[in-house]
């Protein structure tokens, strides 16, 4: 009896010391050990969280990819406050050490004027520097920089042929890089206005694994009545394991399709709930929101006040701040 209490002991100290390494400043803190590697798939997948503690980290560790991404989140200024200072200092620090990303951005800087003045001989300077170097990395086979050098091209960020930047970037994708692929397919969505051959290439990136080109897939599966049905519920499934892997854009996306009749899907709420709860179970700030609001309003679970103003405090302490507000 006395081993049996004692087993007992062990294992409820274990589960106590493993819930309380959740408290304090990481009390939301959930990574999937597919991140840990990289912050920048944590922030494509929706994990804020979980993509700025890794950034922060591994740019201390002087890993230039995460120092590009928090200069990005600085600019953008949309999960932590925006400053032009801190994300020029950022770009600077990959530039120097030869992450072409990083001088790209500053030569937007200064093409813009953000914290610096406007400067269009540093910008053309960086962009060169930029572009040289994605040219090199991209003959080298390394399609993530095809791509960078196509959206130059097409950005306007170099002054020569348009088509040359559409060949760079359909490299990338036969390459089978995926955001190559969804690149391609938002040119000739945006760009071209060329509905099959985007569905083709959105097709072709979430084929290759990436879930935004598969979000996009379902959705012009939904929407357009040209395209065939035959292949939609396979591509379901292989989203709805995307989600269950950490890819938490993609369980907000499928939550908010079962609130509705689609061609793919009919109302669910229950359904809805699940995708929605299991988004802010990954820590997407978005996802945290919603989930709030379920609660409030009793949809697809019963209504609970208290729980809606956790999960909206919850979404706030993740950086989605117009839900502070709401707590």
């Amino acid at each position: 009896m006395k081993s049996k209490i004692f087993i007992f002991l062990i294992f409820f100290i274990v589960f106590v010391s493993s819930c309380a390494k959740f408290k304090g400043n990481d009390a939301y803190l959930y990574i999937p050990e597919y991140y840990l590697n990289s912050a920048q798939t944590a922030y494509d997948n929706g994990n804020i969280a979980a993509a700025l503690k890794i950034a922060e980290k591994k740019c201390d560790e002087l890993d230039f990819e995460s120092c590009n991404l928090l200069g990005v989140m600085y600019l953008e200024g949309k999960y932590v406050e925006q400053n032009n200072s801190t994300a020029l200092k950022l770009f600077t620090k990959g530039c120097v050490n030869k992450y072409p990303a990083s001088c790209m951005y500053l030569g937007k800087m200064y093409d813009e004027g953000m914290a610096v003045n406007v400067n269009s001989k540093k910008r053309d300077e960086y962009y060169q520097i930029a572009s040289t170097a994605f040219l090199k990395n991209c003959s080298d086979n390394k399609s993530s920089d095809c791509m960078q050098l196509g959206l130059m091209y097409i950005n306007g960020y170099i002054y020569d042929p348009y088509e040359e930047g559409l060949n760079y970037i359909k490299k990338s994708c036969s390459m089978g890089y995926g955001k190559g692929c969804l690149a391609l397919g938002d040119y000739y969505f945006y760009n071209m206005d060329n509905k099959t051959e985007a569905f083709s290439f959105y097709k072709k990136s979430c084929n290759n694994h990436n879930p935004e080109g598969c979000l996009k897939l379902i959705d012009m599966y939904n929407t357009y009545k040209f395209i065939d049905l035959k292949n939609a519920e396979s591509i379901v499934a292989q989203a709805d394991k995307m989600c269950k892997s950490g890819a938490s854009n993609m369980c907000v996306f499928l939550g908010n399709m079962y609130k509705r009749y689609t061609k793919v899907s009919r109302i669910d709420k229950e359904k809805s709930y699940d995708y929605i709860l299991t988004s802010c179970d990954f820590n997407n700030p978005y996802g945290c929101k919603l989930l709030g609001d379920m609660y409030y309003i009793g949809y697809g679970v019963e209504e609970n006040e208290g729980s809606a103003l956790r999960y909206y405090d919850k979404a706030c302490q993740l950086g989605f701040i117009s839900a502070c507000t709401l707590k």
